[in-house]
């Protein structure tokens, strides 16, 4: 795993879940905790099979265009998760 995906990671993981955001709502087409979860998990791995890679591609698209419809404040924090499911499926 490259470092600054390490370190994005990490920060991440250290990084409290906005608290503007309430869980189990939509925000376009997403659940914050949900997609949150999803994205750590699989951009966590050291390596993903093409299914994982489309999948991980996918939830970062849904949470990209739904980044308008979180609070401003909130977009950091999934902004951040969409540039650390990009990098974990470039090749």
């Amino acid at each position: 795993m490259e470092d600054s995906q390490a370190d994005e990671l990490a920060e991440h993981r250290a990084a409290p879940f906005p608290p503007g955001v309430e869980k189990g709502s939509l925000y376009g087409t997403v659940e914050p905790a949900l997609i949150d979860a999803d994205i750590f998990a699989w951009a966590s791995r050291d390596r993903l099979d093409g299914a994982q890679k489309r999948a991980l591609r996918e939830a970062a698209d849904q949470l990209a265009q739904s980044l308008e419809f979180f609070p401003t404040d909130a977009r950091p924090y999934f902004e951040r998760l969409v540039r650390i499911a990009r990098r974990a499926v470039a090749d």
